[in-house]
């Protein structure tokens, strides 16, 4: 948890090590996550998109130890289908 903007910030996931992670999906293009669909497009390309929208470089993502690396992987297509504002 942390602070942003005068609100409290709840990290989307904690990886095994504790680490808070906070998905920011700004910073993803739409043309980046339909290329996650892509079958042409490498794990190299994949990785640094997820990476990057985890906050983690390229060696800190493809170092994550397998649990914590799928719960990222399903949080972060569960956030991706999220509604972008609460509803009153």
């Amino acid at each position: 948890m942390t602070e942003m903007n005068d609100k409290t910030v709840v990290a989307d996931l904690v990886l095994g090590d504790g680490r808070e992670i906070y998905l920011n999906m700004r910073e993803i293009t739409l043309g980046e996550y339909r290329s996650l669909f892509d079958r042409q497009q490498t794990p190299e390309q994949e990785d640094l998109v997820l990476a990057r929208v985890a906050g983690l470089t390229l060696e800190e993502y493809r170092t994550l130890p397998l649990p914590d690396w799928r719960q990222l992987t399903l949080r972060f297509f569960e956030k991706s289908r999220e509604p972008l504002a609460e509803k009153n």
